[in-house]
């Protein structure tokens, strides 16, 4: 066995680890009985630690130094084969960051973790923030140490958001999102100056059965393999791989608004099709390259399914019958027209999951800029509910009624998942650069969706975004893909010809 080979063998042994780990996970998130917290906590603790352990093995260590992969040169000896040296760039940052931090701290953070997010998702039904207060400012403390474990030299905000978009930085993002900003504020003023779209039927009363059956006729047309995968139920829809054959989503049903389940399941299963399309090659199936290239390229696949195809006319000409059959008597009566502006309604609202495409954007560039603050120590955990319904009033223009409806609507603070929030917006731009790119390439994207072959695009996708997995860092994806940096002028022309059309301006 030659030094790449075993480095393949061990990175897959940990990797197992983690996958075990994420069964646990998603059990605790979908059917774990609530009593068995504290020993789900343990559990996950210890294969945290044991996967840390694993890939932090000197071995591994020694092979990447063998392979003559360094921190300067991490793609090693030059004379190997591209993929390979891909391979040996993201184990060798990985291996630096996880020998940094250390095996113990790993477990007392997954400890505290599953503990914080039973008691998140217990503050939030009860629309209690104190309750959850404490469980914050750990997970606040845990990224703090992260950070400086990780490099003490760095703002800690630039260090975690590098760990989900390698080469983000907080000011590189705030550029972005301030011009972001100002489009889409310009963008919805023009909106608030027309008729207001009527959606009130979108509130008619939908069973729970019926929209699963919806949401089992979008995963086939979407063509999310049931054979390598599952719908489930729970308050916050996600996505979680267990394996290069398992990924499982899951969604939420609200019997007085059943879009949400509908657009829920489609965003999930964006992300599904991503995981399943990963595939560089055979040997390095369960190593590090399987893995995604960033969040926000993650996030551009379930936004661009969502929004570009899911909100689009071509996409309900084809299929609103079938659902006015499946929902029935909830759309009786309704024309494509009335349901087309409907379900792209936009108006200020206060959950981030729940917004329109203009609004969306500007409830992550919300929860960005107060991350940032709660990380600096700027804001103090217990002023964050004040906070956030002050931004919520200058971006939006609305309150919230609670904290429920407001500070504790995102799971994500609860998992210690600090710099994950501008994945979002940074997958709408990614998105609409992909959409693009198709149309340049020769294609008809909106064709292929009126006409109901979305096989064409997921080819696409799955050729250029999906199979090369972490090969490439996000940048250079886009610049292969696109043969241009990412630009937000897509997302923003994107919006501005679609709601032209939906409001009539």
């Amino acid at each position: 066995m030659n030094k790449l080979e075993r480095l393949r063998e061990l990175d897959s042994e940990a990797r197992l680890v983690v996958s075990i780990g994420s069964v646990l996970g998603w059990d605790q998130e979908t059917y774990m009985p609530p009593a068995a917290i504290d020993e789900r906590a343990e559990q996950l603790s210890f294969l945290e630690a044991l996967a840390h352990d694993k890939q932090t093995v000197p071995e591994m260590g020694e092979l990447l130094d063998g392979l003559g992969s360094t921190a300067a040169n991490p793609g090693g000896d030059p004379s190997l084969p591209e993929l390979d040296r891909a391979y040996l760039r993201v184990m060798r940052r990985a291996y630096d960051q996880a020998t940094r931090i250390p095996t113990e701290f790993v477990a007392e953070m997954a400890r505290a973790v599953s503990l914080s997010q039973a008691a998140w998702a217990k503050a939030r039904e009860e629309d209690d923030f104190p309750s959850f207060a404490p469980h914050l400012q750990k997970m606040l403390d845990f990224n703090r140490k992260i950070a400086a474990f990780l490099d003490p030299a760095r703002k800690p905000y630039d260090v975690l958001l590098d760990r989900f978009e390698e080469g983000a930085t907080e000011a590189g993002i705030a550029a972005v999102f301030g011009a972001l900003r100002d489009d889409l504020v310009r963008l919805l003023d023009r909106i608030k100056g027309r008729p207001q779209v009527d959606d009130s039927f979108l509130h008619a009363h939908c069973p729970e059965a019926a929209q699963a059956r919806a949401g089992e006729y979008l995963m086939k047309i979407l063509s999310y393999d049931l054979e390598r995968g599952r719908l489930d139920k729970t308050a916050h829809p996600f996505t979680t791989t267990l394996g290069s054959s398992d990924v499982r989503i899951t969604t939420h049903y609200h019997e007085d608004f059943f879009p949400s389940s509908v657009f829920s399941t489609i965003h999930e299963a964006g992300h599904a099709l991503y995981e399943l399309g990963i595939d560089p090659a055979p040997e390095y199936r369960r190593t590090a390259l399987h893995e995604a290239c960033s969040m926000a390229v993650h996030e551009s696949q379930s936004r661009l399914w969502e929004n570009v195809v899911g909100r689009s006319l071509g996409f309900w000409k084809r299929h609103l019958p079938e659902f006015q059959r499946m929902l029935k008597p909830a759309l009786d009566g309704v024309s494509l027209d009335r349901y087309y502006k409907a379900i792209n309604k936009v108006e200020p609202s206060f959950i981030r999951t729940e917004a329109d495409e203009v609004t969306y954007s500007l409830h992550v560039i919300l929860r960005f800029e107060l991350e940032g603050e709660l990380l600096s120590g700027r804001l103090a955990v217990n002023d964050l509910p004040v906070a956030w319904n002050d931004r919520m009033r200058k971006f939006l223009g609305v309150v919230p009624p609670n904290d429920a409806k407001g500070c504790l609507q995102d799971i994500h603070w609860s998992m210690g998942a600090f710099g994950y929030f501008p994945s979002y917006a940074l997958g709408n731009l990614y998105g609409a650069q992909w959409w693009d790119a198709m149309k340049s390439g020769g294609m008809d994207p909106a064709a292929a969706v009126e006409r109901g072959d979305l096989g064409s695009i997921l080819s696409w996708l799955r050729a250029n975004v999906h199979k090369p997995g972490a090969a490439w860092r996000p940048d250079a994806l886009v610049e292969r893909v696109t043969g241009k940096p990412l630009d937000a002028s897509h997302f923003v022309r994107y919006l501005e010809e679609k709601y032209a059309g939906v409001y009539g301006f």
